[in-house]
């Protein structure tokens, strides 16, 4: 007889080969990338063009699979993996990673780590995720020209990660609605899945954190999130 795959098995499969076609998306990612900074000789400006729009879409296609995986992961019996980390350094390699694309947009990334350690019990990977969610925002809503300020500080014995955009803003009517499954915005023309901030805010929450959000329509928007300390 054949064996009944449990949920569990469903998950554990949708998963691995998710991630095996974000590998391969990212690898596309990276050829792409060669050939538009000429690595393969130089490109016509309609080339150059058509690769831009096939890196575009290798991103969203990116974007995607990270968000439904994250959310699937956040929704099921997967458990958590809390280890002791530094934030500080974690905050330090997430702003790197951004570095690229905010250059590409013309937009400014300052970032202010107030202390040199800051210890919180974690799991590095879905922080990472949970981070790298806001961020991504910020990025994808603010005009080139303008800064993200990112601060990480220590206030009343937790830690406080305020990211401050002056992107669309969020209109007052729809702030209720942010960290809802499958919403978005409709005062924006990006894409999403509206999984980002829904899966950010039950990642902030497992870690005995909490998340806010203050933002005015076309003047932008700022996130801050506490988190615990690891107990000494």
């Amino acid at each position: 007889m054949p064996k009944n795959n449990t949920p569990q098995d469903k998950i554990d499969f949708f998963l691995l080969s998710a991630h095996e076609l974000r590998t391969s998306l990212s690898a596309m990612k990276w050829l792409f990338k060669m050939l538009n900074d000429g690595d393969y000789g130089s490109l016509s400006d309609e080339q150059s063009a058509a690769i831009n729009q096939a890196m575009q879409a290798n991103q969203r296609m990116v974007d995607l699979l990270n968000t439904t995986m994250n959310a699937i992961k956040n929704d099921s019996i997967i458990p958590y993996e809390k280890t002791s980390l530094n934030l500080v350094s974690l905050m330090s390699e997430i702003v790197k990673e951004f570095s690229s694309e905010a250059i590409q947009k013309s937009i400014t990334i300052v970032y202010h780590q107030l202390v040199e350690t800051i210890v919180i019990c974690g799991d590095v990977e879905r922080l990472r995720i949970a981070f790298h969610n806001i961020i991504d925002n910020a990025l994808k809503y603010s005009a080139p020209g303008t800064e993200i300020l990112i601060t990480l500080s220590l206030q009343n014995s937790e830690a406080q990660l305020v990211i401050q955009d002056h992107g669309a803003g969020i209109p007052s009517d729809k702030k209720s609605h942010l960290f809802e499954k499958f919403y978005r915005a409709e005062n924006t023309t990006q894409q999403g899945t509206g999984l980002g901030l829904y899966s950010t805010k039950h990642i902030i929450e497992e870690h005995a954190g909490t998340i806010t959000i203050d933002s005015t329509e076309h003047e932008g928007t700022t996130v801050i999130i506490t988190l615990p300390l690891a107990e000494q």
